[in-house]
């Protein structure tokens, strides 16, 4: 009997391996596949400058909403020292995302690629969310990941969201699909008359 059940358990755990051998290689297609859009093609181009732009120009962001917040900060808690915290720390947040949304404003106007600052958001977005979870598993005390939401929601999620928001907004209102040909533009050199 023994021998059976030492013949089934290495059985058992021979497809466990197989399985999680299995599940490494998918994912690591789907990071070969998400990375080689970082890339460049062989005539020095990425191949998605769209995602090239965006991640570049959310990192300068990230810097923008720092220095956002420190003068908000700054400015502000004279002026709002007598209030509640919670109209403070909004009032704080919302000049900050305010501020963003403005820059967010005037480069969507200068771009000619009007998805551009939508997805720069959509990265901080992106950030957000893997700060929020990456917390969970650091923290891992109620308590404490009670006290990281308000400091994640006042820095972070209000003016990413209201940054999102707007971004959204712009790009509904002025994004034009490129137009297609009916053919591609190959074909037209090929074609025999």
């Amino acid at each position: 009997m023994d021998h059976n059940n030492d013949f089934y358990r290495q059985i058992d755990q021979a497809e466990r391996e197989r399985r999680r051998s299995e599940r490494k290689e998918k994912w690591a297609k789907r990071e070969k596949s998400f990375w080689k859009a970082f890339l460049f093609t062989e005539d020095g181009k990425p191949k998605s400058g769209l995602m090239v732009y965006t991640f570049c120009l959310s990192l300068v962001y990230v810097l923008l909403y720092i220095a956002a917040f420190n003068f908000s900060i700054e400015w502000l808690t004279p002026l709002t020292a007598s209030w509640p915290v919670l109209a403070a720390n909004l009032l704080q947040s919302l000049a900050a995302g305010a501020a963003l949304a403005l820059i967010s404003l005037v480069l969507h106007r200068l771009f000619t690629d009007k998805r551009l600052m939508l997805g720069c958001h959509i990265w901080l977005a992106l950030y957000a969310a893997l700060v929020c979870v990456s917390m969970v598993f650091m923290l891992g005390d109620r308590g404490a990941f009670g006290a990281f939401l308000h400091f994640f929601a006042w820095f972070i999620l209000i003016p990413v969201l209201l940054g999102l928001a707007v971004t959204y907004l712009l790009y509904r209102r002025d994004y034009v699909p490129p137009k297609e040909d009916g053919e591609a533009p190959w074909k037209k050199y090929t074609q025999r008359r």
